[in-house]
């Protein structure tokens, strides 16, 4: 097939779905106001301005500047069908080139947002817009899509395809026991994703758990109250705090860990899928109960389930890991066979592939 990806190029997300494409043999053409060399991948970038600028007005105009040149730029490559990624950004573009068949795939935040205010009603409007005008909608998680059927208006079938793991990429290692107790965070330093419920936590309990470490790998707007945080709580020496990691380093920095904390306090997190990168290395988890978390992890069986916004809980969970090694090894097992089961990456290509041959079918 000739498959036309609409996305953002820098998004690793959008570059797994394209290179997994078009490793499969399938010639995929890629569009978008950003650009990146995605191996395998025909990229073009449509900008105003400065390439991958950051400056609000020019992303702004860059997306217009897409949006009404995308019916000709298709035509253009004239392929089988078009895979449209974020309903209000790309699935809206999708919509307005009046091309058929397209698929889109809401990917979380674009279908689960507050309802209330003008940003709401705008975008449950242009959510309507993009998924009645798509011949097939593809949620990540089962979480999502009742979001997805109100915001339609209508019934529509959604076609669940999980954003999986690399089970080769991702795969267990012995870790080097040097006398400390690694935690990890991977995310963005953003107040909804917890990072201070974290700190906090690892600060009721450097008592009690010899040498212990955390790392965070991401960056954000918390970072300096973070660092803040850390010497009020007296635990220079204790945290890390590496950046951004590239998704190609991240097998090797989960492995390094003892423990893998998800301390989400979003209601809207709509998927996990950190934790199923740290389950498919075989590392324990503490995840929050929010949102889609459930789908990817069991409590007391691949994970340890606590309360958004109690570091109390979090402290408690980590106590218990760190005094315990048989349960830390049935967790991370569990977490590889749950991974093994239902989040295969393999197996969600074939299905994304399916859908889009079905969709590209039923257009000729």
């Amino acid at each position: 097939m000739k498959i036309c990806v609409m996305g953002n190029a820098q998004s690793a997300h959008t570059q797994r779905w394209a290179r997994a494409l078009a490793g499969r043999g399938h010639h995929v053409h890629l569009l978008s106001i950003r650009s990146a060399d995605i191996s395998g991948v025909t990229v073009t970038p449509i900008y105003v301005g400065k390439a991958n600028s950051g400056f609000a007005p020019v992303v702004f105009l860059s997306y217009l500047r897409l949006l009404f040149s995308a019916g000709r730029r298709i035509r253009d490559i004239r392929p089988d069908v078009v895979h449209a990624h974020y309903t209000v950004t790309h699935g809206v573009i999708a919509a307005t080139s009046r091309f058929h068949p397209v698929v889109l795939s809401a990917w979380g935040k674009d279908v689960v947002f507050p309802t209330r205010g003008l940003s709401g009603s705008w975008l449950r409007l242009v959510n309507r817009y993009a998924l009645r005008r798509a011949d097939r909608v593809t949620s990540t998680s089962a979480f999502m899509v009742p979001y997805i059927e109100r915001l339609a208006g209508r019934a529509i079938h959604v076609d669940q395809v999980a954003f999986g793991v690399d089970l080769d990429v991702f795969a267990p290692s012995s870790r080097s026991r040097d006398g400390t107790f690694t935690v990890g965070f991977v995310k963005h330093l953003k107040p909804k994703y917890g990072p201070t419920d974290l700190v906090e936590a690892v600060g009721r309990s450097a008592e009690e758990i010899p040498g212990l470490r955390l790392v965070m790998a991401g960056e954000g707007e918390l970072r300096a109250r973070l660092g803040d945080q850390v010497a009020r709580l007296d635990l220079e020496g204790r945290v890390d705090f590496v950046g951004r990691v590239p998704h190609d380093q991240v097998p090797a920095l989960m492995q390094s860990f003892d423990v893998f904390v998800n301390p989400s306090v979003d209601p809207s997190e709509s998927f996990g899928v950190s934790i199923l990168e740290a389950s498919a290395t075989e590392v324990p988890v503490i995840a929050t109960k929010v949102g889609g978390v459930a789908e990817v992890t069991q409590d007391e069986i691949t994970a340890l389930m606590v309360a958004p916004g109690r570091p109390g809980e979090i402290a408690q969970a980590l106590r218990r890991l760190a005094a315990d090694p048989e349960l830390r090894t049935r967790l991370g097992r569990a977490g590889r066979s749950l991974v093994a089961d239902r989040y295969r990456w393999d197996d969600n290509v074939t299905d994304m592939l399916d859908i889009l041959a079905t969709a590209a079918g039923a257009s000729l």
